[in-house]
């Protein structure tokens, strides 16, 4: 029975004081994004919703440094208040206190979970399509520089996406397995026709042919185009960007890069880094509890704040310094990712050996 009110006792108030936590990120940083939206060219009202649609994706980047900040702050009361050594002088163990930071933690994945898998990126595609919708007053995503893609010898062009999934003033460039430019095409837009013979109707086209003597040039009103994108990865490549896409989206897209021979590491290192996010819950956890029960047993909440603050800082400096290393050194995306994790479980299992 004892172990059962254990757990619920620190259940309780890690959850309690992790929700606070996120509460108070969330309010802030939404608050700094408001204030960035309001230099734009819509209302107060349209920077709020677009805010508002992307606060999920805000809370999944923070849930993390809360989680282990509500673990410091609910730790520290316990300590305060002589708990934690009430429990320790019971006899019960490191293992079995970090053990009781399971379910608390089992809860903060499972909601990081809901807001960056099934619901965040999905709103983060609502939002940027009224964000564009909103300040250039049309349902078509006008596309800067226009979104290229590439598929086997095709190489394409789209300037614009309707709400609706049809692309606008598209452009085709067809090469052979030598890499020579054997065929332009010109079309005014494309509409996805779905089903077991899923395929493009392209419309309006302008088409040139490049033959070793001649070039031809002819128009029509549409043709049949089989290209394997459909127009809901095409708007979430073009609106998402990679950190924000869910683990799903990011298979996809590694996948298809990896096929057409592009360079994927900007999204290998945000799949691991979703991937990993339960390791990284747990590793910052281990560490707060190391902290609590070592060299913060009876300092006083300012400073646990501040050692809370400073870590997730470090934590997240880490991550970005590692990311780009990635691309630029060659550095395994896997890797990248699991250093500064690692560097987390090490900091953590050194101090539970030297002060716990």
């Amino acid at each position: 029975m004892l172990p059962l009110i254990l757990d619920w006792h620190i259940f309780r108030h890690t959850i309690s004081a992790t929700l606070v936590v996120v509460l108070a990120f969330v309010m802030l940083v939404s608050v700094f994004a408001l204030i960035d939206e309001l230099r734009g060219n819509y209302t107060f009202l349209q920077a709020a919703t677009y805010v508002a649609l992307t606060t999920p994706r805000r809370i999944y980047e923070l849930l993390p440094f809360a989680a282990f900040l509500g673990t410091l702050l609910a730790l520290g009361n316990l300590a305060s208040r002589g708990e934690l050594m009430v429990m320790r002088v019971s006899g019960v163990s490191v293992s079995r206190l970090l053990a009781s930071l399971l379910l608390p933690l089992l809860v903060v994945i499972g909601l990081g979970y809901l807001v960056g898998e099934v619901y965040g990126p999905k709103l983060e595609e609502e939002a940027e399509r009224y964000k564009t919708k909103e300040r250039y007053s049309s349902d078509a995503i006008r596309i800067q520089g226009g979104y290229w893609y590439r598929e086997g010898g095709l190489y394409m062009s789209v300037a614009a996406i309707s709400e609706a999934g049809e692309l606008l003033d598209i452009r085709q460039f067809w090469q052979d397995d030598a890499g020579n430019l054997i065929r332009t095409l010109q079309a005014a837009s494309a509409v996805y026709v779905p089903g077991a013979d899923a395929h493009w109707i392209l419309k309006d086209i302008t088409e040139t042919v490049i033959e070793p003597k001649q070039t031809r040039t002819a128009t029509r009103a549409e043709e049949r185009w089989n290209g394997s994108v459909d127009p809901q990865m095409l708007s979430v490549r073009i609106l998402v960007a990679a950190p924000k896409l869910s683990v799903n989206a990011l298979e996809q897209q590694i996948e298809y890069m990896q096929r057409e021979g592009l360079n994927a590491r900007s999204y290998e290192v945000a799949y691991y880094t979703k991937l990993l996010l339960p390791l990284t819950i747990l590793g910052f956890n281990f560490l707060a509890m190391v902290f609590v029960l070592g060299p913060m047993r009876q300092v006083r909440l300012g400073l646990r704040l501040t050692v809370g603050i400073l870590v997730g800082l470090v934590f997240k400096y880490l991550q970005d310094l590692f990311a780009p290393m990635s691309e630029v050194y060659h550095l395994d995306p896997l890797i990248a990712v699991l250093i500064p994790i690692g560097l987390c479980w090490l900091l953590a299992l050194w101090g539970a050996r030297r002060f716990v």
